[in-house]
């Protein structure tokens, strides 16, 4: 945020927040509500009507998506995602835009003042700038269930920033326009899917005007005065300028489409080769050599039969797969295209994929303020207290309560914490959590048990700090590396059966396309919402580990050392819960947690996003698992609520398989909204989830000896 020299901050506009809600409220008056309200014809297009002081504009369209999805395409809050859904709306005729003003001053509607420049028409004409106020306001109950969107010009130079020098461009004047969305009925499918729809309608007025927008002779020796008015749009190119507007209106389904796409995380296609040589929706037989992407110029004509899935990583026929062209570039899509396929080339997705992320929901992911590809772990504040610190004086609160008899359970956590910070990386110095905890082992009286944790003197050595994502990594940060699998492809599309042994490629079989009562091999499956967990590599040397120690998890469960280590975690993260998981061969123990309601629970593996933290080294970071098909169909997100999980996968050596294998996890939920991870809140889970480690490896030799 800029800042004058006093500390205000600065404005970017002439008019008062008061004075540009007012613009707002004046445009407003020209539209009648209850016509645009009850106006339901879709298939007339864009409609023009001239009246006695203009020509009016109207379309209407209806999208297949959410209120707080479309709200936040036509409101959008940053300037980085106003700039992409101008580009999506508009593509090369757009050039740049931004959000110059926030009107906090006024609390009964959202009003903002952007602008946009646009590309000059033909060759002889000049580019095109504009200056709005946009002012979002949501409709009364008594109305319908809705928002409006009302635009008004603003003069030039009553904006000082986010625009293009005035010799160069002629200046959109003098026209308003309304959005008016409310939402459809929700339909049923017959497949029993309920879809949600809004519908769109636009409406703008366009006055008449008296300059001809032609630039004339050595206009630059006119006055002003003269000048200013020379370089104002004529009607014509205002009208011509609302009418793409009014046509953009179905290019919101595509923004939806890739706004949604945007909330998943894709396969790395790299790395994950596919295991089916049929198609996953409908079982038609694909070659896997024809469809693995970088083939020679020969096998270029078969890649148009069948493609790879970039969401599941299954192949698919051409038949059943849904391709969506290149996201529209900017700023954001930049920074993010080398670490995923989606903005770098067009996107294959199979129908059963497509229904899935239908079928997931936004409302929360759209509303969040940020650009559409956040960096996941966010920096400290500048006052921010070190990890080591948090952690003492957590323990020292603790030890101020307890009891004696109690104060040896913070003895052996301070125990685990410390030897854990031996190994590992983006964890609290270990030099410094080992002073200070030595340093409280003093204050309590208890100094004699950790005698031999005395910090060493170490030569100073200046550490080479990595940069960017690699200080704090989070899991799939490159791509998923794993199929996304589900029931109804393992049965149909993995394994090869006698009745197609006949068809050799995509083309061989045919089906009739439009007959929904033929139950035959080329009707795509019924959806199973319900996904197979992924299995780890080592899944074996895990499963073994867990039969090695009988009662393993009664012998974990509610143990005090572990509940201690949620606690601390949960005060400091605050949210909702944190849990400690033993995951065995189908089903999840919660062996404890910082809320009483979550222990001793078992939860089906399907159904766990913990079992997903298990394939990779580094935690699982999930903002929106309500947005994410691996997650939106578990009971823990739709019936539960659970919008936001943090987990670390617990990894106890085993020597037995030649390092480590993970066979639980220490993971943060929360209930109800997103929120993020700093990266100290990501250094004190690192730092806990090895204490973790070291009380579930301490209890399994326990549990052996005795």
């Amino acid at each position: 945020m800029d800042v004058n020299a006093d500390g205000s901050e600065r404005r970017y506009v002439r008019s008062s927040d008061r004075r540009l809600a007012e613009l707002a409220a004046q445009a407003a008056t020209r539209f009648d509500l209850d016509e645009l309200q009850y106006r339901r014809c879709e298939s007339s297009g864009v409609m023009t009507e001239h009246v006695i002081d203009g020509t009016i504009v109207t379309a209407t369209s209806v999208i297949e998506c959410s209120l707080a999805e479309m709200r936040g395409l036509l409101v959008s809050p940053t300037s980085e995602r106003y700039a992409w859904v101008m580009r999506e709306l508009f593509g090369r005729d757009f050039i740049y835009g931004t959000i110059v003003h926030h009107a906090k001053e006024v609390t009964t509607q959202d009003v903002t003042v952007r602008t946009a420049a646009f590309l000059k028409r033909h060759m002889l004409a000049r580019n095109q700038q504009w200056c709005f106020v946009c002012a979002h306001k949501t409709l009364e109950k008594s109305q319908a269930e809705g928002f409006t969107v009302t635009i008004a010009s603003q003069h030039p130079d009553d904006v000082f920033s986010g625009k293009v020098q005035a010799a160069n461009v002629v200046h959109v004047q003098g026209f308003t326009g309304f959005y008016l969305v409310t939402a459809e009925p929700q339909k049923t499918t017959k497949a029993g899917r309920t879809k949600r729809a809004v519908r769109v309608t636009f409406c703008a007025h366009v006055p008449f005007t008296l300059s001809s927008g032609r630039p004339a002779p050595l206009r630059w020796l006119l006055p002003t005065k003269n000048r200013r008015n020379r370089d104002h749009a004529s009607s014509g190119v205002v009208l011509a300028r609302v009418m793409q507007f009014a046509r953009s209106l179905k290019q919101y389904q595509n923004a939806v489409r890739w706004r949604r796409l945007d909330a998943q995380v894709f396969a790395d296609l790299r790395k994950v080769q596919p295991t089916n040589t049929r198609c996953a929706c409908c079982a038609r037989r694909v070659d896997a050599k024809k469809s693995i992407f970088g083939m020679s110029k020969a096998g270029m004509a078969s890649l148009r039969r069948s493609k790879r899935c970039h969401l599941c990583g299954f192949l698919v026929c051409a038949r059943c797969v849904r391709s969506t062209g290149q996201a529209p570039a900017s700023s954001e899509t930049s920074r993010s295209s080398k670490t995923g396929v989606k903005y770098s080339q067009a996107v294959h997705v199979c129908e059963h994929c497509m229904q899935r992320i239908d079928d997931a929901d936004y409302d929360s992911y759209c509303a969040t303020e940020g650009s559409t590809t956040p960096s996941l772990i966010q920096p400290d504040g500048p006052n921010v207290e070190p990890v080591s610190a948090v952690i003492a004086h957590s323990l020292s609160q603790v030890l101020s309560t307890t009891s004696e008899e109690e104060k040896s359970v913070v003895v052996r956590v301070i125990k685990h914490i410390i030897s854990s910070t031996n190994s590992g990386n983006f964890r609290a110095d270990s030099s410094e959590l080992t002073m200070r905890l030595v340093q409280l082992s003093k204050e309590h009286g208890f100094s004699g048990e950790l005698m031999h944790f005395e910090p060493q003197v170490v030569p100073e050595v200046t550490p080479k700090v990595p940069s960017g994502h690699d200080l704090y990594p989070v899991a799939d940060g490159g791509g998923r590396q794993y199929e996304l699998q589900h029931a109804n492809r393992c049965e149909s599309s993995v394994a090869d059966t006698d009745d197609f042994e006949g068809a050799q490629d995509t083309e061989d079989l045919e089906v009739p396309e439009n007959d929904e009562d033929d139950l035959g091999v080329g009707e795509v499956s019924k959806v199973v919402d319900a996904a197979h967990y992924p299995k780890p590599a080592d899944e074996s040397q895990r499963l073994h580990w867990i039969e090695e120690h009988p009662n393993i998890v009664s012998y974990m469960m509610n143990l005090p050392d572990l509940e201690l280590l949620c606690n601390i975690a949960c005060g400091e993260l605050k949210c909702d819960a944190v849990v400690v998981t033993l995951i065995g061969y189908q089903v999840a123990h919660v062996v404890a947690s910082s809320e009483p309601a979550w222990r001793g629970g078992q939860l089906p593996r399907d159904h766990t996003i913990c079992a997903h933290a298990l394939i990779n080294d580094y935690p699982l970071l999930v903002p929106h698992p309500e947005a994410d098909v691996r997650f939106s169909s578990m009971n823990v997100v739709r019936r539960d609520g659970i919008r936001f999980y943090f987990g670390f996968p617990v990894k106890v050596d085993y020597p037995e398989g030649g390092g480590s294998t993970a066979v639980g996890t220490f993971c943060c939920i929360h209930v109800g909204k997103s929120r993020e991870v700093s990266e100290s809140q990501y250094a004190l889970m690192a730092t806990l989830a090895g204490g973790v480690t070291r009380v579930m490896e301490s209890r399994a030799a326990t549990l052996l000896e005795g």
